[in-house]
């Protein structure tokens, strides 16, 4: 029990607002993925304005369900009411963050992430009493989806155009024909983007989640590409004759369980020349720096207790970074230990303000 003393009733009044907007949140979270999940948004920005029953009728779904939900919207402010026509509407901002999805403001992904984790809180109780976590494919298909969907414009749309170009000599080599890994490619959104830019060159996607792989090679065929493979570096690891010009990492080794291991194989894997652009999130080297001077440290915290930490500690001896654990701090001391010399940030000037950037060389 907390020491008796006198309480301050404002203070305990202010501590119990503020955790009853937590829990506002999170069952906010769940009926805004909802609307996203549905087309409730798409349709209603598509409506303009609209009753229940209108909006009802377009998505073609219960109109008491969608006037509840309507209700629930209204009142945390996603949606506008206009009582003297009884309608309700999305403003221009909500539409883009809720609606737009090939908006980089666009939050439809990251609520799919955020609500599929429910799904495996019964078991984190026991995470915190092992010390192992989850890997990914355990925390379901719909968590590798949101996923994706959260980064799938960075790499469609800025990576080749705004990102590569930064670097020294690869978009020259790229047409040329080069041999690229990209590892931990997810979904492969990052692979399809390179490999339609630069159909001389021959792309590998890495990667051992079987429903990241599935979602690859489905997005690969529907790019209708021809010079990419995809693997599971379990059966087929990184080669290790320095034969590959190009790697990229995309939020993946703070995820790793073995990051020295995994920046170890990509050193071998380059060529003397070659290049890795490795991508990973942008943090403080200190909690307290974190805490101080980074907005998105909540947010990242969060992530990394439900996912980012727990995959890097899903196997015995795990490395368990967390997702603020490879800042540029660690990073070059990271590559440095594993044979690089040559290590460079980039500032792509996009609207990605959640990642760093890093050309690293031999």
């Amino acid at each position: 029990m907390s020491e008796a003393r006198e309480l301050d009733q404002e203070k305990l009044q202010e501590f119990s607002g503020k955790v009853s907007r937590t829990l506002m949140g999170g069952l906010n979270s769940a009926l805004t993925y909802i609307g996203d999940h549905l087309g409730l948004y798409t349709s209603l920005r598509d409506l303009g304005a609209a009753t229940s029953q209108e909006l009802a009728d377009k998505t073609s779904l219960s109109e008491r369900w969608v006037r509840e939900w309507l209700y629930q919207q209204a009142c945390v402010r996603h949606i506008d009411y206009d009582e003297s026509s009884e309608t309700f509407s999305l403003s221009p901002e909500a539409a883009i963050v809720l609606a737009e999805s090939e908006h980089p403001a666009y939050l439809g992904g990251m609520l799919q992430s955020v609500v599929s984790m429910y799904e495996t809180i019964g078991d984190l109780p026991e995470c915190f009493r092992t010390g192992l976590g989850q890997s990914f494919d355990a925390k379901g298909e719909s968590c590798s989806c949101g996923i994706e969907r959260m980064s799938r414009k960075f790499q469609s749309s800025y990576l080749v155009p705004l990102l590569l170009p930064l670097l020294d000599g690869v978009v020259e080599r790229l047409e040329r024909g080069a041999t690229v890994g990209d590892v931990g490619c997810g979904a492969a959104t990052s692979t399809v983007a390179m490999a339609t830019a630069f159909p001389q060159s021959e792309f590998t996607g890495y990667d051992i989640s079987q429903n990241a792989l599935a979602r690859a090679t489905d997005n690969v065929s529907a790019a209708g590409v021809s010079n990419i493979r995809l693997v599971n570096p379990q059966d087929e690891p990184l080669p290790e004759d320095g034969s590959l010009d190009f790697v990229t990492t995309f939020d993946v080794i703070h995820d790793t369980t073995h990051p020295e291991e995994l920046i170890t194989a990509i050193r071998r894997s380059l060529k003397p020349d070659g290049t890795w652009l490795c991508a990973d999130i942008s943090g403080r080297p200190s909690f307290a720096e974190n805490l101080k001077d980074n907005q998105m440290a909540g947010m990242a915290y969060s992530f990394s207790v439900l996912v980012c930490m727990s995959a890097g500690l899903s196997v015995k001896g795990g490395a368990g970074l967390g997702t603020l654990g490879f800042h540029e701090v660690k990073a070059r001391e990271m590559t440095s230990d594993a044979g690089f010399s040559r290590f460079r940030t980039l500032d792509y000037g996009g609207d990605d303000e959640f990642n760093a950037f890093y050309e690293i060389r031999p």
